[in-house]
């Protein structure tokens, strides 16, 4: 008789993932994607991300999410797929809850049992994820868009951009660039989060100048060769025209500040003070004025101060000079609060793109495009996450 084989050991890839195969805990990064966070457990350990993905999953995973790229995909989980990360990692729930939007307690997969679903991030401006700074946090890491399309890291030395597939600038061959954080910086502790509102205006004006190559194109110009994006300078227009927006924005700070206590004051002296700061006469009388009124527009001056109360912070009442068409940022540090000018950069910056189905285009929200903030939408402002 032919005596009986022992079935044979199952292979790594075929074992149930155990915390034992998962002995590398990588640090949780705040605002990480999910995908992000599974993708970069699974590396550290020597784990292919579609095991890992399976061992949160019960039955066969889907075809969506064994192709899961974090540049590219987000994923969502099941509270019992949740508990089932938590016992692999040792990392705690609410940990995960804080750190990651995708895994908030509201943001959870409502499908019953354990259940993974994968899905490509919106290509509409800012749905796509951000790459993390590998200098503060760690090469490979993407973090929630939530509406940014770019900012600046707190490094000073690289901007996360999420255009385009996702891309980073290293900005440490331009120092005046870090000099404009630490502006924007200064700014945003002296006048609280307005500050940073006022600077995302700014930052609209200055890209409107940058399609239209007015003001300090030749200098943006030069700065987008020091970086190596002399083929790609729309790509590096987000970041070059930084220096000039927070210039900018010190300017509407003041004036705003000024026509709160002067009445009857004059928007044409202020459009000459900013040509005289640019040394671009034509900001004052030309098209590069267009932008400055659309903003002026929006910013009209309050009929009637509020009442100061007792208990009221500086940040707070400055605040209240700004338009509805601003919301209080969740998150502080530069280019978090968005502004209230909407143009999109890479599309029509004088016409409307597409209408809006709540209000055909005539709020100031929707001139350019649909806004999810538009005051006839069927939510009210003051009930959406600020981005």
């Amino acid at each position: 008789m032919t005596p009986r084989t022992a079935p044979s050991a199952p292979t790594r890839k075929n074992k149930a993932l155990t915390a034992a195969d998962l002995p590398i805990r990588v640090p949780v990064i705040h605002g990480e994607t999910t995908a992000s966070y599974l993708a970069r457990t699974a590396s550290a350990n020597a784990v292919e991300l579609p095991r890992l993905l399976g061992a949160l999953h019960k039955g066969r995973l889907p075809a969506s999410a064994a192709q899961v790229q974090p540049a590219t995909h987000e994923v969502a989980l099941t509270a019992e797929s949740l508990a089932r990360l938590v016992a692999l990692t040792g990392r705690q729930a609410d940990q995960l809850h804080r750190a990651l939007p995708g895994l908030a307690a509201e943001r959870l997969h409502t499908a019953s049992g354990a259940a993974v679903r994968a899905k490509p991030w919106p290509q509409t401006p800012g749905e796509p994820p951000l790459p993390a700074c590998p200098l503060c946090l760690e090469e490979g890491a993407w973090l929630v868009g939530a509406g940014h399309r770019w900012r600046p890291c707190v490094c000073g030395r690289r901007w996360e951009c999420g255009d385009d597939g996702g891309y980073l600038i290293d900005t440490t061959p331009l120092p005046e660039l870090g000099r404009a954080l630490a502006d924007h910086r200064a700014l945003n502790h002296r006048v609280g989060p307005a500050g940073d509102a006022l600077v995302a205006d700014a930052h609209q004006i200055t890209l409107w100048w940058w399609v239209n190559r007015q003001v300090a194109y030749e200098t943006w110009r030069t700065r987008e060769d020091e970086l190596s994006f002399s083929r790609h300078r729309r790509r590096a227009a987000p970041a070059v025209v930084y220096p000039e927006a927070v210039r900018l924005a010190a300017l509407m700070d003041e004036w705003e500040i000024h026509r709160a206590g002067a009445a009857n004051i004059e928007p044409r002296q202020w459009l000459t003070d900013i040509a005289e700061e640019f040394g671009v006469p034509g900001i004052a009388d030309g098209r590069e004025a267009q932008p400055l009124w659309t903003w002026l527009e929006l910013h009209p001056p309050l009929t009637e101060l509020p009442a100061k109360t007792p208990d009221e912070k500086p940040a707070d009442r400055r605040w209240a000079l700004l338009p509805e068409l601003h919301h209080q940022p969740e998150d502080r540090g530069a280019l978090q609060t968005r502004s209230c000018l909407r143009w999109v950069y890479g599309l029509p910056l004088t016409s409307t793109t597409e209408l809006c189905p709540h209000c055909a285009g005539r709020e100031p929200s929707c001139r350019w495009v649909p806004a999810d903030d538009c005051p006839q939408g069927p939510l009210p402002a003051s009930s959406l996450s600020t981005q």
